[in-house]
C-alpha cells in the first residue's frame, strides 16, 4: 500500500503540470521512436534484400572480362570463350550445380499485337540448374534445340505481358526480333521481381546461344559465365578453384588477372553494409537525443523539488522518511521517461508502417527491441532522475517548511 501511495502521489504531481511532462518526455519519445523505426526499417530492408537474392540465386559465381578495381574501373578485357566455361566445367564441375555462358544485347522483339525493347540472352540449357528459375508454362530449350540453333525461346513475365497484353499463356506463339528472327515462344518464366541493383529480371528472352550468334549478331563472344555452388558450405572453395582455372585458361599469374571472379553474396554485402552503417548512425543520434531528454528530466525535476519545498517539509513533518521522499521524486522521474518510451514505441511502430508501405517493404517488429527500448526508457529516469530525488530527499524539514 505504501508503494502503491508513493505511485499515486507521483502521478498526481505530474498531472498537475500534464503540459510539462510531455514535453519533458519529448527527448525520449524521439530517441525511443527513431530506434524502433530504424530498426524495424533496416530489418524490412535486409528481408527484402535476401528475397531479391533468392530468385538471384545465393549461390551464384559470375565470370565477367576485364579486372575490376576497387573504383569499379575494368582494365585489361580480354574476351572470354566457351573454352573457359568447358575448363571450369571439368575442374570445378564437383562443386557446381551448374555452369552457363551467356552473351547478351538489347534488341527490339515484336508480336502480333505489340512491339518492345528488351535485353536477349542467348544460353545453354544449364542455365536452368544454375539459376534455378520456374515456369509457369512449357519448357526450357534442350541441348538438341542448342546444337541445332533452333529459332525457339523462353521469355520473361514482363515481355510477355507487353507483347502478348491479352495472352496468359503465348506457348507457340512467335516473337520477331530486330524482324530478322523469328522465335517460337516454348516457354514463360515465373515472376521473379528486381535484383539488388533493381534491374528488372522479368523483362528478358533467353534463347539458345547458337541461335544468338549465329542468327542475329554473328559473333562468338560471351558476356559472362555464370555458375551456381552446390550449397553455402563449398561456395568460397567454388570461387577460389573457378579463379584457379582462370588463370591457367589465360595464363596469367595471381594479381595480373585479365577477368573478375565475384558472388552474388559479396554483391550483397556491399547493400548490407550500407544499411548497418545506417542503424548505426540513427542508434547514435537516438542515444544523443535519449541523453538530451534525460537532462530534461533532471532539469524538470530540480525545478520541482525547487517549487515543492514546502509540501517536502510538511510530508516530512507528519512523519514521511527520507526514503519515502526519495521514492517519490524518483518514480516521477521514471513515470515521465517511461511515459516517453511508451509513445516512443507507439510513434515508433507508427512511422516503421507508413515507410513500410510507402516503400513497398515488410514491417518488421522485433519484440526484443520494443522491450529493449522500455527498458532504456525507464533506464534513463532512474539515472537522470535519482540527483534530484536524493536532493529532495535531503531537505532538512525545518528549513523547507520556512522556505518562501
Amino acid at each position: 500500500m505504501r508503494q502503491y501511495a508513493t505511485v499515486r502521489v507521483a502521478l498526481r504531481a505530474l498531472w498537475v503540470h500534464k503540459g510539462r511532462s510531455f514535453l519533458t518526455s519529448l527527448g525520449i519519445v524521439i530517441g525511443i521512436g527513431s530506434v524502433i523505426a530504424m530498426v524495424s526499417a533496416g530489418e524490412g530492408v535486409e528481408q527484402k534484400l535476401d528475397e531479391s537474392m533468392e530468385t538471384v540465386g545465393k549461390n551464384i559465381i559470375l565470370v565477367r572480362p576485364g579486372a575490376r578495381s576497387r573504383a569499379g574501373a575494368i582494365a585489361d578485357a580480354t574476351p572470354l570463350t566457351r573454352d573457359d566455361a568447358a575448363l571450369i566445367r571439368k575442374q570445378v564441375g564437383r562443386l557446381l550445380k551448374g555452369v552457363a555462358e551467356v552473351q547478351i544485347t538489347q534488341r527490339r522483339v515484336a508480336s502480333d499485337a505489340a512491339a518492345w525493347i528488351t535485353l536477349v540472352t542467348g544460353t545453354v540449357p544449364e542455365l536452368q540448374a544454375v539459376r534455378d528459375w520456374k515456369l509457369t508454362s512449357g519448357r526450357y530449350f534442350t541441348r538438341e534445340e542448342t546444337a541445332e540453333a533452333a529459332n525457339v525461346c523462353v521469355i520473361g513475365q514482363t515481355v510477355r505481358s507487353k507483347l502478348f497484353p491479352n495472352d496468359s499463356d503465348p506457348l507457340g506463339k512467335a516473337v520477331r526480333i530486330d524482324d530478322r528472327l523469328r522465335l517460337r515462344v516454348i516457354g514463360v518464366l515465373a515472376s521473379k521481381g528486381r535484383n539488388p541493383a533493381g534491374a528488372d529480371q522479368d523483362d528478358e528472352i533467353f534463347t539458345p546461344f547458337t541461335t544468338l550468334q549465329r542468327k542475329l549478331v554473328g559473333e562468338e563472344r560471351i558476356s559472362a559465365i555464370l555458375a551456381a555452388a552446390r550449397s553455402d558450405a563449398v561456395l568460397g572453395q567454388a570461387r577460389d578453384e573457378i579463379v584457379r582455372a582462370m588463370r591457367q585458361a589465360h595464363r596469367v599469374a595471381s594479381g595480373a588477372e585479365d577477368f573478375d571472379v565475384s558472388t552474388v553474396q559479396e554483391m550483397a554485402e556491399v547493400a548490407y553494409v550500407i544499411t548497418s552503417a545506417v542503424q548505426a548512425l540513427v542508434a547514435v543520434i537516438a542515444s544523443l537525443s535519449l541523453l538530451v531528454g534525460g537532462i530534461g528530466i533532471m532539469n524538470i525535476m530540480l525545478v520541482s523539488v525547487t517549487e515543492r519545498t514546502r509540501e517536502i517539509g510538511l510530508r516530512m513533518a507528519v512523519g514521511a522518511t527520507a526514503g519515502h521522499i526519495l521514492a517519490q521524486f524518483l518514480t516521477e522521474a521514471v513515470v515521465l521517461s517511461l511515459l516517453g518510451g511508451v509513445l516512443g514505441v507507439a510513434s515508433g511502430l507508427g512511422a516503421a508502417a507508413v515507410v513500410a508501405k510507402a516503400l513497398d517493404w515488410p514491417i518488421i517488429i522485433s519484440p526484443v527491441i520494443v522491450v529493449v527500448a522500455v527498458g532504456v526508457s525507464a533506464g534513463v529516469g532512474v539515472f537522470f532522475g535519482f540527483y534530484p530525488a536524493w536532493k529532495a530527499s535531503r531537505l532538512d524539514p525545518i528549513e523547507a517548511l520556512r522556505y518562501e
